[in-house]
């Protein structure tokens, strides 16, 4: 039995329009497979991860072939997707391992299991147990592997038909994992790239808003270590310059610094001032970026770290507004007043940065007439906005205390599953005096027609990507029927050359076999490539050029008056490949 197990990392596709989730890879699956890269145990882990996103829909019956162990993670509104996938698996591949997570489904185990079917679900952070987890589920079976997994913090499985949960003390090193697996990514080649880099600097957030997963997720505000984010911003650099990135006609590629809270508000000074030297030490490190990070907006209020984010080339910040009604935000415990957000919206807006306000609808305070007049105010004070009406997530008082409601907009009854699909942020999914759902699927669709979405600025990024690859893979089928023809001329040429040395001694007959099997590998090739047409021109290019070169060498010291026959067939054949040579490089660079 192989010592080396395949594991398939999957993020379903994203629902409701969230096309910044869709452009931009969230980093949970690029931190699990490096992790378990870096594991030593008994087996070595060969991973990939499965953006639908970026790959289309994963076929459970035909894509798990060979695969040992699946993972999944989810948002809210992945969630029926994520089951799907998980009880398609079980149906289709029995033996196959399957392990959930992420913030959807850690504070939902039960719920994961009953409608996924899976062995176990991680309940927040995994890096530093999946190693010893898929070991134990690889290994052990029955009562063995449940004795395994009891040793094991931080998950959930079935005990004796219960749903039995361990537990876990402490939280793990931000930086367990240093470099996330971008590499892992399935079609991520320089015809295909990210249409930005991601960077985590932190996890965890210093307040306490009661909207928010992140509090539960990540426990506490852990920075990773200084020369760990030179090392990730070195990494970023390194897979823009290998095309993974996309790259615009300036140079520049775009990094999102990860939604937890990059700087810390002014209260929190030893960490504010722990960031205003890390961004000093980014001077050099962050050239040709254009950055992008959330933050609050008392940085309004801090001219010397402003300035040092903008220095270190971060030029769009994400703004928590939320709204701008004081007992809006202290019900929902957001320290903050909405006289001096104003400020501050503006004194960043004046410096230089592209401002994203951010903000929630529906929250107790509101009325139609105020959610339009914050639309109005907002989109004055900021260039680009979020919207979402107030949706209840699990692992908040939300998810408790707001009435849910099913599909049809009506109290949902005991034992009905969650619409989790409508969970987009632009409908009501509890119960409200105020509004219907379907009265609040109106109000949102009235203040987001008055906003400038930042989602269209990523959908029509993305869009430009996936037009860029359409036509890259259609330069890809004309330029295989150009070769092709070139290749027909190659083997005529190559047949008359073999002709002209029927009487030469048995080693160049076998260099020539050598030439003919090259070119046919090269055909092989060329009939199975797609996006990476040219490499693969340029790699077999060069391949049969040696080859010839070798067989010059060859008929050079077999007699002068059967290489002088030969010779011109060579540099036919020459001739020949360095046309090819010239179409492909054009077409690179094209």
């Amino acid at each position: 039995m192989s010592r080396t197990k395949r594991v398939l990392l999957v993020v379903p596709g994203s629902v409701g329009g969230n096309f910044e989730y869709v452009a931009i890879p969230r980093q949970g699956m690029l931190f699990m497979s490096a992790a378990l890269k870096q594991w030593e145990g008994p087996y070595l882990y060969d991973t990939e991860i499965f953006f639908e996103d970026r790959s289309g829909p994963l076929d459970p019956a035909e894509d798990l072939h060979g695969v040992d162990i699946l993972m999944i993670t989810c948002l809210i509104n992945e969630a029926p997707r994520a089951y799907h996938l998980g009880a398609q698996a079980k149906l289709h591949h029995p033996d196959l391992v399957t392990i959930g997570g992420g913030p959807q489904m850690s504070p939902l185990p039960q719920e994961a299991m009953r409608e996924g079917c899976f062995d176990v679900i991680v309940n927040r952070e995994g890096e530093d147990i999946v190693g010893p987890l898929c070991d134990a589920l690889l290994a052990y079976s029955g009562y063995q592997r449940e004795q395994a997994l009891a040793k094991i913090p931080g998950i959930s499985y079935m005990k004796d038909g219960q749903v039995h949960q361990t537990v876990r003390r402490g939280v793990i090193e931000p930086d367990f994992v240093e470099l996330p697996d971008f590499r892992a990514i399935r079609d991520l080649t320089p015809s295909n790239p990210m249409a930005a880099g991601v960077l985590e600097t932190v996890r965890g957030c210093t307040e306490k808003c009661t909207y928010c997963q992140v509090i539960q997720q990540f426990l506490g505000y852990r920075l990773i270590n200084r020369e760990t984010e030179l090392n990730r911003l070195r990494q970023l650099h390194e897979l823009a310059a290998d095309g993974l990135i996309h790259t615009s006609l300036d140079g520049r590629f775009s990094v999102f610094i990860s939604d937890d809270l990059h700087p810390p508000p002014l209260r929190a000074v030893k960490y504010r001032n722990e960031r205003l030297e890390r961004l000093k030490s980014w001077k050099g490190q962050t050239d040709g970026m254009y950055m992008i990070c959330q933050t609050r907006g008392e940085i309004g209020q801090d001219p010397e770290l402003a300035e040092a984010l903008y220095e270190a080339g971060i030029r769009m910040l994400y703004v928590g507004v939320e709204s701008d009604n004081a007992e809006n935000l202290k019900m929902v415990k957001k320290r903050q007043d909405p006289g001096q957000m104003h400020k501050d919206l503006v004194t960043l807006k004046d410096f230089g940065f592209s401002i994203v306000a951010m903000t929630i609808i529906g929250l107790p305070y509101d009325t139609e007439e105020s959610i339009m007049d914050m639309a109005a105010w907002v989109t004055q004070v900021s260039k680009y906005q979020t919207a979402n009406l107030l949706t209840p997530l699990p692992a908040t008082s939300n998810w408790v205390d707001l009435v849910p409601l099913n599909a049809e907009g009506d109290v949902l009854q005991p034992g009905e599953q969650r619409p989790y699909h409508l969970y987009t942020g632009r409908q009501f999914v509890h119960q409200d005096p105020r509004w219907t759902m379907q009265e609040s699927r109106a109000l949102f669709d009235r203040y987001h027609s008055q906003l400038n979405p930042v989602d269209t600025l990523y959908e029509r990024i993305f869009k430009i990507l996936q037009t860029r690859r359409f036509r890259t893979g259609s330069m890809g089928k004309d330029l295989t029927s150009s070769v092709s023809a070139r290749i027909s001329e190659f083997s005529e040429t190559l047949r008359t050359l073999t002709d002209s040395s029927k009487e030469h001694p048995e080693a160049l007959s076998a260099r020539m076999r050598e030439v003919a099997d090259t070119l046919v590998r090269y055909r092989s090739q060329l009939a199975s490539t797609g996006r990476e047409l040219p490499e693969a021109i340029s790699t077999h290019i060069r391949e049969a050029s040696d080859t010839l070169g070798r067989y010059r060498q060859q008929i050079t010291v077999t007699g002068r008056e059967l290489g002088d026959n030969i010779a011109a067939h060579i540099n036919a054949v020459s001739d020949a490949m360095a046309r090819l040579s010239d179409l492909s490089k054009n077409t690179a660079k094209g």
